[in-house]
């Protein structure tokens, strides 16, 4: 039995569409090509930054050269009618606006369970891969597929994979982007990666914590990091104590992290609006 339940909204017609699919990806790889985004829903039936996911799914058909007809008013209008007909407290969403079909969303839903505390506590340990996205700023649902492969062929079970480019300078996660502790400052790659929600809240939070610079991490650089982390906006500020094998820190998740987390969680929490 499928655990997604599947949504097509178009006007004023909303209709469940059948779907197998035992994760978001799945469910979106039916939907034909287009732009997504996904995030999640908090007790309450609360979102945070909706309305910033809905220009990116505008930006990245912009972006694409693909028209893009929705409202943000209709679409929350159809998301709240979703999310009453499921009726589960906390799920994670994706939409997909396919470009045969602009006028058209489909609104994949997933039940979501927090990730366990020990991941925050304990760290995780990422691979890496060669690659990036053709437009790194654009949901194009076409990198769903590649980022499946890139994850097949990975040679060993890693939490997340971190992409390089052919520099060896590393960009982002397959879901996720990536943050990392060098000589006392904060860095993240600039250009050539998806601008994520979750990663403009930390670059919103972190002057607080430590400098912040817009260049990325190289990979010879790797011993020399103090921290890592990943964020994305179903898992927030994940610590990252390894590295294609190579240790971060002294293997823990560092001050850094666990003060990036709580300045982060707290700046979700009074953003937090009803859907």
């Amino acid at each position: 039995m499928s655990s997604v339940s599947m949504f097509r909204a178009c006007g004023e017609v909303l209709e469940r569409v059948p779907v197998q699919a035992d994760s978001l990806d799945e469910a979106a790889l039916q939907n034909g090509h287009g732009v997504y985004t996904v995030f999640r829903l908090y007790p309450g039936w609360r979102v945070f930054r909706l309305a910033s996911h809905f220009a990116r799914l505008r930006h990245s058909a912009d972006l694409l050269g693909e028209p893009f007809l929705l409202t943000y008013d209709w679409m929350r209008l159809v998301l709240r009618r979703v999310v009453e007909e499921i009726g589960l407290a906390l799920v994670r969403i994706r939409l997909t606006v396919p470009f045969d079909a602009p006028e058209t969303v489909f609104i994949a839903l997933e039940p979501f369970t927090p990730l366990p505390a020990a991941l925050y506590q304990e760290g995780v340990s990422v691979g890496l891969v060669e690659g990036r996205r053709e437009v790194p700023r654009a949901k194009d649902s076409q990198f769903i597929e590649w980022r499946k492969k890139a994850r097949m062929r990975h040679p060993y079970s890693v939490y997340e994979i971190m992409m390089y480019d052919g520099a060896g300078w590393i960009l982002e996660g397959l879901s996720s982007n990536f943050f990392a502790v060098l000589d006392g400052e904060l860095r993240t790659a600039g250009d050539g990666v998806l601008e994520g929600i979750a990663r403009s809240i930390l670059l919103e939070v972190a002057p607080s914590v430590l400098p912040t610079v817009l260049d990325p991490i190289h990979m010879d650089d790797l011993p020399r990091i103090s921290e890592a982390m990943l964020t994305s906006s179903s898992r927030g500020v994940v610590p990252i104590v390894q590295v294609r094998g190579v240790v971060i820190g002294d293997g823990k998740p560092g001050p850094v992290a666990k003060a990036l987390r709580a300045a982060y969680d707290a700046q979700i929490e009074q953003e937090l609006e009803p859907l």
